[in-house]
């Protein structure tokens, strides 16, 4: 990746640092550190400056992955790649940070087969009926409907 585009991948990180709503300093340490690793030594001042100004509310991703479209599939995906590297810096696992990476894996055009393992994978509908199921109680006693069954309250 050039890095006349560091800016912009400075901002797709910062706002995958924020996308669950808070941002960790392991979070913000990870983004200095895979963005020193693309220039090959210290940040520029205007790469600090970015990181210390960033605002999530201002970022929109459309905006950001369209410098990124044109590319190789394999520099996409190394985009994406980076991003995860620093969702997982607080050792969480978090619902928007998957969506937020889901998103930018769509808005860079990199097909879903690519970022599997990636992203969390959750059916929200199997999800729903299992809780539905706790919330009805606990599960009948094992065995045949209409057996009786001894119970011990001694």
């Amino acid at each position: 990746m050039a890095t006349d585009r560091l800016l912009p991948i400075c901002d797709l990180l910062m706002a995958a640092a924020h996308a669950d709503g808070r941002l960790d300093q392991r979070e913000a340490d990870v983004v200095r550190e895979l963005l020193a690793d693309l220039v090959d030594g210290a940040l520029p001042p205007t790469v600090d400056a970015r990181i210390a100004s960033f605002d999530p509310k201002r970022f929109t991703l459309a905006t950001a992955a369209a410098a990124f479209r044109g590319d190789p599939l394999d520099e996409r995906k190394r985009l994406l790649y980076l991003v995860d590297a620093v969702q997982e810096a607080d050792d969480e696992l978090d619902l928007a940070e998957s969506s937020f990476l889901a998103a930018l894996a769509k808005a860079l055009e990199v097909p879903a087969d690519a970022v599997a393992g990636l992203t969390l994978e959750v059916e929200v509908e199997e999800l729903k009926q299992a809780l539905a199921t706790v919330r009805r109680g606990p599960p009948p006693i094992p065995g045949r409907a209409g057996d009786a069954v001894d119970v011990d309250l001694d």
